[in-house]
């Protein structure tokens, strides 16, 4: 499946609950939101990897909430791009593969 297909159904997704909930989606609002979300992820990680206390979660509740936190951080961002009119598929290869080397000796600066 391609990013922006999977952008198109959770833009789809968060379009229906802003319209649910009588949100105005914006670009600060994705970015809001995807702050949010990223701070659950930190939570959600200092949790399962016994940096902050257990919450009652099992070691697989713990890993599953990771998890689903991080998914929620990976959709934030992709509604973010939609909102600002970003590709996401450009936005990565235009950061990360840049920095692919063709040959193991091939030199370059490293990537981000």
């Amino acid at each position: 499946m391609e990013l922006n297909h999977i952008t198109d159904r959770i833009e789809a997704l968060s379009a229906q609950y802003a319209e649910l909930y009588g949100i105005e989606r914006s670009g600060s609002w994705a970015l809001l939101k995807l702050t949010e979300e990223v701070g659950e992820l930190a939570q959600a990680h200092l949790t399962a990897t016994g940096q902050s206390r257990d919450r009652g979660l099992s070691n697989e509740e713990q890993e599953r909430v990771v998890a689903e936190e991080l998914g929620d951080a990976l959709g934030m961002c992709l509604v973010y791009a939609r909102q600002m009119g970003i590709d996401p598929e450009r936005a990565v290869a235009d950061k990360w593969f840049r920095y692919e080397r063709s040959t193991p000796a091939a030199t370059g600066p490293s990537a981000p």
